[in-house]
């Protein structure tokens, strides 16, 4: 359904997502004994004192715990508890070391979801690391959101289906976000095998220039594909026209293209905002604030959902 449609006779109100001031944000490195795998992470608090849901950010290619800053502070004020992840092997220092080609190897993928498996159980252990107290942290409330290779991530934390890879969903996560999804890079193994398995409320983000041709020959309507192969039942897709890779990181200054500009910023942070509270906060009137960002996007942008 295409929701810009839908909504283009109907006036709606566009309220303002309410946010509290800042809470504390806290570096530290988690070590992961079964792994023998450090990982440094950033953690966001929400102001006050009372139990809050937790989004793991997942970085791209060569990024580290300052991809996503730029979304992470808005959930942050809007309530979440946001943890970076610095994925070692595919981080910044990888790249330098290992160059591109060896950072994106498939045992990259398989140890960034292991990762994701670990800061989860961190967060259960409900530990504190400077201000910042994970005793206030609900594990039962957890949403994995990542760009480029960490929308890879994400697809496989939320139940993407991969030919040779053992299963690397994680069963507690209960949303997803993929700035910049892709397809499966495995040409034998069809979308409808890779996506119908991703059963949870799954939010697609992308745009009409976002490639990274350097890398990678995933074309800007490729991105759409994931979403089309999923299951029907709480899948959206937010298309921006005009939108590059660089444009959903979440940094001032974007890699592959540029950081999130007058356009792209607002309607990305409003309809991510209004997935995690529906999803994570169990708040039924944040979908309708979701479906309501048609009401933001320029002739050329959309907004489905299946």
């Amino acid at each position: 359904m295409l929701l810009a449609l839908a909504l283009a006779a109907v006036p709606v109100a566009v309220p303002a997502i309410t946010a509290e001031a800042p809470g504390p944000v806290c570096d530290a490195k988690w070590h992961d004994a079964a792994r023998d795998r450090d990982m440094p992470v950033r953690i966001r608090m929400p102001a006050g004192t009372g139990k809050a849901p937790v989004i793991l950010f997942s970085h791209g290619l060569g990024g580290s715990v300052e991809a996503g800053r730029v979304w992470a502070e808005v959930w942050a004020q809007a309530g979440f508890v946001v943890i970076h992840l610095q994925h070692p092997g595919s981080d910044r220092e990888a790249v330098r070391s290992q160059g591109l080609r060896g950072s994106m190897a498939p045992a990259q993928l398989v140890a960034r979801a292991g990762d994701v498996r670990f800061a989860i159980d961190q967060v259960a252990r409900h530990g504190k690391t400077g201000d910042c107290d994970l005793a206030r942290a609900d594990e039962r409330h957890v949403g994995v959101a990542g760009h480029s290779f960490g929308a890879h991530t994400a697809q496989a934390a939320a139940g993407q289906s991969f030919l040779r890879t053992a299963d690397l969903a994680d069963g507690r996560v209960r949303a997803a976000i993929a700035f910049s999804p892709a397809p499966p890079m495995n040409g034998r193994r069809s979308d409808a095998d890779a996506f119908s398995s991703i059963a949870i409320p799954f939010l697609s983000v992308t745009g009409s220039e976002d490639a990274v041709p350097q890398l990678t020959p995933v074309k800007p309507e490729d991105r759409q594909r994931p979403f089309r192969a999923m299951a029907p039942g709480g899948k959206y897709l937010l298309w921006l026209d005009g939108a590059n890779h660089g444009a959903f990181g979440g940094q001032d200054r974007g890699s592959h293209g540029s950081a999130p500009d007058a356009h792209v910023r607002p309607i990305v942070i409003r309809a991510t905002t209004a997935f995690w509270r529906w999803t994570l906060m169990e708040d039924p009137a944040a979908r309708a604030e979701l479906e309501g960002t048609s009401a933001m996007l320029g002739p050329r942008d959309k907004l489905e959902k299946r």
